[in-house]
């Protein structure tokens, strides 16, 4: 992976997380419909908030949010499926896994490239 396509691939992940965040706000409005917002669940709540953070992560190009924001995804899609007992949106769900793991290889990539080689910093005391 070459510096452009490591910048695409992250680019990529990170609007895919917008997109994920955007239907969570929705169905958190679609699920208060029948009653208030106060009746959602607030994990709803934390999952949007976790979600941007990690968002915003992956957009400043750190590898530590593109690394979680993979794990989380995947680890909370399995936890839905596992309590609630639906396997709805599998094949959505791992295209968003898809592009979140391209964006980790990504953001290695990127700093694995954009760092160079290393070079020697000990300094040479011989006369």
């Amino acid at each position: 992976m070459n510096l452009e396509q490591a910048k695409t691939a992250m680019r990529i992940a990170w609007k895919m997380s917008l997109v994920s965040i955007l239907v969570t706000v929705m169905l958190t409005f679609v699920y208060a419909s029948g009653g208030s917002l106060a009746q959602v669940d607030w994990w709803n709540w934390v999952d949007i908030v976790l979600m941007l953070a990690l968002t915003y992560g992956v957009y400043k190009k750190h590898r530590a949010s593109t690394v979680l924001l993979f794990v989380y995804y995947v680890v909370s899609k399995i936890y839905f499926w596992i309590v609630y007992g639906v396997f709805l949106g599998i094949p959505i769900a791992a295209v968003f896994a898809y592009f979140f793991f391209r964006g980790v290889q990504g953001a290695i990539a990127y700093h694995r490239l954009n760092n160079g080689p290393e070079e020697d910093t000990a300094v040479n005391y011989s006369i």
